[in-house]
């Protein structure tokens, strides 16, 4: 569950930040209007504070990585207010009449779904199960040898002391 959670809200951030690189709005060939020129930079700003913050949830201990994956939940949905008020940007008229309309391309739309994958993998991420516990790969030798002197064994001669202090020797019988 952690793995695909991780995953929707990777691929939330890399399509919002594809998204808001490209032309949101295009007349023709030369004129054409970016998702960062569109909201005056607040779209690049959300997602990759998101971006920052997704990766930093990576190696934080529980109750800091359920606020920091909070927050980037919160500047997700954030990035989807801005997709939604982005407004039509108007290029100063000109001789030629309707040549400068601008038409909208799909690339608004990837920032949008973008910026809803990764708050749902934030929010995911909140209720996934805990990380698996690492297993050692080996056992602790000094641990061994303490635990040995509590259970009364004399690690230098792999004697048992009994009660009262005596040795108790293995004799064969």
């Amino acid at each position: 569950m952690r793995r695909w959670a991780n995953v929707v809200l990777w691929l939330g951030c890399a399509a919002a930040l594809l998204g808001t690189t490209q032309p949101w709005w295009s007349a023709g060939e030369r004129t054409s209007v970016s998702g960062t020129q569109a909201t005056s930079g607040a779209a690049l700003a959300v997602i990759l504070a998101a971006a920052a913050g997704a990766f930093l949830g990576n190696w934080l201990r529980p109750v800091a990585r359920r606020i920091v994956l909070g927050i980037v939940a919160l500047l997700a949905v954030g990035g989807v207010m801005v997709a939604v008020n982005a407004v039509v940007p108007t290029l100063p008229g000109s001789t030629l009449g309707d040549a400068f309309t601008l038409v909208a391309t799909p690339w608004r739309w990837v920032y949008l779904a973008g910026c809803v994958l990764a708050a749902a993998g934030a929010v995911l991420l909140q209720f996934a199960g805990r990380p698996a516990a690492r297993v050692k790969a080996t056992p602790d030798p000094a641990l061994d040898a303490w635990k040995a002197l509590d259970a009364g064994e004399d690690p230098t001669t792999g004697s048992v002391r009994g009660e009262g202090g005596e040795e108790a020797a293995k004799r064969p019988e």
